[in-house]
């Protein structure tokens, strides 16, 4: 770990819709205001953080430092999402890029600003604005320009992976990150295990958007350079759930949920683990357990969590309670209903998940369990037109998820024939794109029905 001062918040490397604070930078100084920002700073007040910046910035400025630290704060109150946290996002920008003014050899404001930039990009968005290319541009100009300062700033190399996972070119932004690991020691003697295990997070995550197995091994490392990195149990987790292995996920997620509760103040994504661990807890019969962790993943979302209220019926659906899970099935075709539509006329849309492709696939889900499969297959068709054709997006790869949920829709329909047609055509869509572990989830249902 870097030397730790009263003055400068250090680096920060964005793991997708994380931060991760992990040093800080030596520098000479005892402001009193910026100290007590540091310190609230670091205790997750980032509100309190700024009100201290604000009021260094007041006494001082033309300290670059104080703009530096205060567009940090700004970051951590960021996110695309919300008008305010992409009014945070902007302030961060406008901070850091006058902190570089003040100091044109900023290095970590070069990388701090180009971190800013990416959070405004997202592949589910593509294709993307003009104003959102304008961004990555800017954003990879940041990080040359921090290796332009300083050639062993191999951090940059990392944030070029992670702006190039976020425009959704995962084959680029493993070479990026294996750049940054070229440097494994040097990074470890210079920025600690937590910055390492931050690198292994974000190449990991790049391998799982395209179901590469290589992400095991590397969520694997990161934990083992740190063993509390969040956002690495989730998406481990995640992949042993894929694969059935929802022991391991259980003892994944047990180790999140633990961290979490001793969070100030849950994020907008926290919502995962509970959901997580819940359908884990609904696979493995653990029913009250899973009804328990749903509706706190529900309650944690601050929104309707679709896969939250889908599980929650497919639970008490197994314990017997046709009515309750009848309710909880049509409250999620009701939300699709209303909700289909709206981002493409420019609406706000709360809800996860709200991408017309994946809500059709989620309504489709729960029609299934209602019986009705006229209407799933339906909608599983038009997951499938509309889900991007380019590359697999999130956990889900639309034209092999649409004809695997058609599939099991003839399946429950006891049409083996149409079933083992449209499980071939997921599985030929699956092997073609390398997504292994959705191939072998299609395996395993085409083994179920040829019992």
């Amino acid at each position: 770990m870097a030397n730790k001062t009263k003055n400068a918040i250090g680096i920060i490397v964005v793991i997708m819709m994380v931060v991760v604070v992990w040093s800080i930078i030596d520098i000479q100084g005892k402001e009193k205001y910026n100290n007590q920002g540091l310190k609230e700073y670091q205790k997750g007040n980032y509100d309190l953080a700024i009100k201290n910046f604000n009021k260094a910035i007041e006494l001082n400025p033309n300290n670059a430092i104080s703009y530096h630290n205060r567009g940090l704060a700004y970051f951590k109150t960021g996110s695309k999402y919300t008008p305010e946290g992409r009014a945070s996002l902007e302030n961060a920008i406008s901070d850091l890029g006058r902190a570089i003014e003040l100091k044109p050899d900023y290095v970590e404001a070069y990388y701090h600003r180009g971190l800013a930039h990416i959070e405004f990009i997202h592949f589910y968005d593509s294709p993307f604005t003009q104003t959102q290319n304008e961004r990555f541009d800017k954003a990879l100009n940041d990080f040359n320009k921090a290796l332009e300062l300083d050639g062993t700033f191999y951090l940059a190399y990392a944030g070029m992976g992670n702006a190039h996972d976020r425009y959704g070119k995962f084959n680029e932004a493993v070479e990026w990150h294996n750049k940054a690991l070229d440097n494994e020691n040097k990074i470890l003697q210079k920025w600690g295990n937590e910055a390492l295990s931050a690198i292994y997070y974000s190449r990991g995550r790049a391998h799982q958007r395209v179901e590469n197995p290589q992400a095991i091994q590397d969520y694997e490392t990161s934990l083992k350079y740190d063993p509390n990195l969040d956002t690495t149990l989730g998406h481990l987790a995640s992949i042993y759930v894929s694969t059935g292995k929802y022991d391991d996920a259980l003892e994944l997620y047990d180790r999140s949920v633990r961290l979490k509760e001793k969070k100030a103040e849950l994020g907008l994504w926290d919502f995962h683990t509970w959901d997580g661990r819940g359908q884990c807890y609904s696979k493995l019969g653990e029913y009250d357990k899973a009804i328990q962790d749903l509706n706190k993943a529900i309650e944690v979302g601050h929104r309707p969590i679709l896969p939250g209220y889908l599980y929650l019926g497919k639970t008490y659906l197994a314990m017997g309670d046709d009515s309750k899970a009848g309710e909880y099935f049509e409250k999620v075709t009701g939300i699709c209903t209303n909700t289909l539509g709206k981002i493409d006329k420019g609406e706000h849309v709360w809800v996860y998940p709200s991408e017309d492709y994946a809500l059709y696939n989620i309504r489709g889900l729960a029609y299934v369990e209602l019986e009705e499969y006229d209407k799933a297959i339906s909608d599983f068709e038009k997951a499938i037109e509309l889900g991007p054709k380019e590359f697999p997006r999130g956990h889900a790869y639309y034209p092999v998820e649409g004809r695997k949920n058609i599939g099991i829709v003839y399946s429950r329909m006891r049409d083996k024939e149409k079933s083992e047609q449209f499980y071939q055509e997921a599985l030929s869509i699956a092997e073609k794109q390398g997504l292994s572990f959705t191939k072998k989830e299609i395996e395993g249902l085409l083994q179920l029905l040829n019992k």
